[in-house]
């Protein structure tokens, strides 16, 4: 379990994040969700180690991540909103090196698995540099599956990926919950993580707002769309 507790990031004099507690379970894909500048970002690179200033707690299965970075970087995969890759590697060269560095014991097999579920394997052997924004994404993605990480997060990695793949890699992702995967989503496509999620959670200055399960979204939805509640749960706080 990812566990959250009293988390308060600060920029200067601005509050991104404030004493934030947050249970991110197992066997489950919790999305979050929030307008620009809620705090989603700031929360999620404090998780992954980019933020290493802050007060509170964040704990991989009771491992603190300011004690245990190195390890807890061994089982968490992690894509961001803004892909940061080496652009004179081929697709299957960089994912040969990130595999490598995560130490994967069944590199090939486990790389042509991946290719396959993101559908890459026609274009693994050209250079990134020559891939489009989509493509960028997908090879991300692919990267932060390597491994089989215990836990992974996802920070508006989904957007610029066509329908295929958004098929595939929900399902792969279900898949991945099953066996009991940890699994955080962060997006600005509101259907997207309603169709995908559940628990739902709002976060709006540095806040979460509420916490929805699917069944509450189903009731709480019979009069009015989820659109709806999220704007005026957003204005409200």
């Amino acid at each position: 379990m990812l566990s959250i507790k009293n988390l308060t990031i600060q920029y200067e004099t601005k509050f991104a994040v404030r004493d934030l507690s947050l249970e991110v379970k197992p066997g489950k894909i919790t999305g979050l969700i929030g307008p620009n500048g809620a705090g989603k970002s700031s929360l999620i690179k404090a998780c992954v180690g980019i933020i290493e200033t802050f007060n509170g707690s964040i704990e991989f299965n009771q491992l603190d991540i300011k004690n245990n970075r190195h390890h807890i970087k061994q089982i968490c995969g992690y894509a961001p909103e803004d892909t940061v890759l080496l652009p004179y590697l081929k697709g299957q060269e960089f994912l040969e090196l990130i595999g490598t560095l995560r130490g994967s014991s069944d590199l090939q097999n486990e790389i042509d698995a991946i290719l396959e579920k993101m559908d890459l394997k026609e274009e693994a052997g050209e250079l990134i540099i020559n891939y489009s924004h989509g493509m960028r994404k997908k090879i991300s993605i692919a990267a932060s599956l390597l491994g089989n990480p215990e836990f992974l997060i996802l920070d508006e990695a989904l957007n610029g990926l066509d329908s295929l793949t958004l098929y595939y890699l929900k399902n792969h992702l279900s898949d991945l919950a099953d066996q009991g995967k940890t699994i955080l989503i962060t997006s600005h496509i509101l259907p997207l993580i309603l169709d995908w999620c559940d628990p739902v959670v709002i976060i709006n200055d540095g806040r979460i707002v509420k916490m929805f399960s699917q069944a509450e979204i189903k009731k709480d939805t019979q009069q009015t769309s989820f659109e709806e509640i999220f704007v005026k749960l957003v204005k409200k706080s």
